[in-house]
């Protein structure tokens, strides 16, 4: 027996075919995802439901499978997808980073797409690491904190010992602000330049610090404030006072 909804999933179907996901409304993209798992209910009402709860179509994925059954109409398989759907993007993202990972990391965008591929759907704060070789080149990446929904620990003393073990001459560092501010707060700054003259001390160079939210980024690098540390570190060196 024809379902009374699919001549409606047969039009989003042809809609998705002619100008594909991007055409469409958040939540128009939600009632597609759920069509596989709700075959015989019409899931406009309960895209609709889970927006107006969760606020966005990313609340939605950030969302846990618990909080995703408490909406009226949605079944186990529909919030189980749904709250491993970030996990999914990720393990995409970061297949599309291999070949970066085989060659280097060298350029800002490289090391930008490939860490922001580490941290991707991650809501509660996390650090990253990548040690590299003299060339730029991936040695070993791995998220040795994690913290809360706003905050995390750094251990200087971690980071360090990571980059050596691994044999680095550079290092990437990032974390994530689930928030979605990525102003790096004074705790950051203060870490982040600490690090890099205890590594600058050993012969390690930080080439970067990247704060991720959301769609958004903020460089150390680009801000000129690794910059402001190495002048800093070099006047610790020559005895003069210098302050950043």
């Amino acid at each position: 027996m024809k379902n009374v909804h699919d001549g409606h999933r047969e039009r989003v179907r042809d809609k998705i075919r002619k100008g594909g996901l991007p055409s469409f409304q958040q939540h128009e993209v939600l009632e597609y995802l759920l069509f596989p798992f709700i075959p015989r209910k019409d899931t406009n009402e309960i895209e609709h439901a889970l927006i107006d709860k969760f606020s966005s179509f990313a609340g939605v994925l950030n969302a846990s499978e618990r909080d995703l059954k408490s909406v009226s109409g949605m079944t186990d398989n529909a919030a189980l997808f749904l709250s491993k759907l970030p996990e999914i993007m990720k393990l995409y993202v970061n297949g599309v980073n291999i070949d970066l990972v085989r060659e280097d990391l060298s350029g800002r965008g490289n090391a930008r797409n490939f860490l922001c591929g580490q941290l991707f759907g991650l809501n509660q704060e996390h650090v990253c690491v990548a040690a590299l070789d003299a060339h730029s080149r991936l040695i070993k990446c791995e998220i040795i904190e994690q913290g809360s929904g706003n905050a995390v620990l750094f251990s200087v003393r971690k980071i360090v010992d990571f980059a050596l073990s691994c044999g680095a001459s550079n290092l990437l560092l990032a974390h994530n602000h689930p928030s979605g501010n990525t102003n790096p707060s004074d705790a950051d700054y203060a870490m982040t330049k600490e690090l890099y003259i205890t590594l600058a001390n050993i012969g390690i160079t930080l080439q970067d610090h990247i704060i991720f939210g959301g769609s958004q980024y903020y460089s150390f690098e680009e801000h000129n404030k690794l910059n402001e540390i190495k002048k800093l570190q070099q006047h610790l060196k020559e005895g003069t006072v210098y302050y950043v």
